[in-house]
């Protein structure tokens, strides 16, 4: 069969593309987390009904980057101190596995993948924007885990990957020196690079365990009463 028997490509439904539209919003921080969504007014904005708009939070629900509260609306997905201990655990887990394997069988077409990667991140972080650092970041872990040559790893990665975007994004929020972002990211990639199995294995490990402590800290601190008696988890803007 030629091309001439291809179907053409189906266009978005409207909410996939209202989802994929928010999920951009919320993985590029334009949306915080903890934002109120209100239907009709995300309705207005897309020129869509409720119903549709309805279809897209439920899908973005299901990924982990939006929480529905009963009875009363929707919210950006906020990173709780479960969610972190969560997202580290597995989240070091599955790239500590990927590192190992990932060092067991690299070549040079694998090390040049991954100072490519490497190579963004680093630019990302001495001029770019704070989406283009969390894009650069992800896109190195994502580099990391396909090195591995494990599919079906790739594949549950997947599952976990918009909210370990979310995981980054408050991650570089906590650091903010740049240049500790690289280094802590050089530290990452060294044993893969030199084909050092164990060594990937536990530098992979202690890279998220250690960036999910900070995390925990963090959100601990943002949680302690104000003078007026509002945390900082409280308050939310609604959309």
């Amino acid at each position: 069969m030629g091309i001439e028997g291809l179907a053409p490509p189906q266009k978005l439904s409207l909410d996939r593309a209202a989802a994929a539209s928010l999920r951009d919003a919320i993985l590029s921080g334009a949306l915080a987390q903890g934002a109120r969504l209100t239907e009709t007014r995300l309705a207005a904005q897309f020129n869509m009904s409720r119903g549709t708009v309805r279809a897209a939070l439920q899908r973005l629900v299901a990924e982990g980057l939006v929480t529905q509260r009963p009875y009363s609306g929707w919210d950006v997905a906020a990173l709780s101190i479960q969610d972190t201990w969560e997202l580290s655990t597995l989240r070091a887990s599955l790239e500590a596995l990927a590192a190992r394997l990932g060092a067991e069988r690299i070549d040079a077409e694998g090390r040049r993948s991954v100072e490519r990667a490497f190579d963004e991140l680093r630019i990302a972080a001495e001029g770019g924007s704070a989406d283009e650092l969390v894009a650069a970041d992800m896109g190195l872990h994502r580099t990391l885990v396909a090195l591995s040559g494990n599919r079906r790893l790739g594949e549950h990665y997947d599952l976990i990957a918009n909210q370990v975007r979310l995981y980054i994004t408050s991650s570089t929020i906590v650091v903010k020196n740049m240049s500790t972002v690289v280094e802590r990211h050089r530290d990452l990639i060294e044993p893969i690079l030199n084909g050092d199995a164990v060594g990937a294995e536990v530098a992979a490990k202690a890279h998220s365990m250690r960036s999910g402590a900070e995390i925990v800290a963090f959100l601990r601190e943002q949680d302690r009463p104000s003078k007026n008696g509002v945390t900082a988890q409280e308050v939310r803007t609604p959309l």
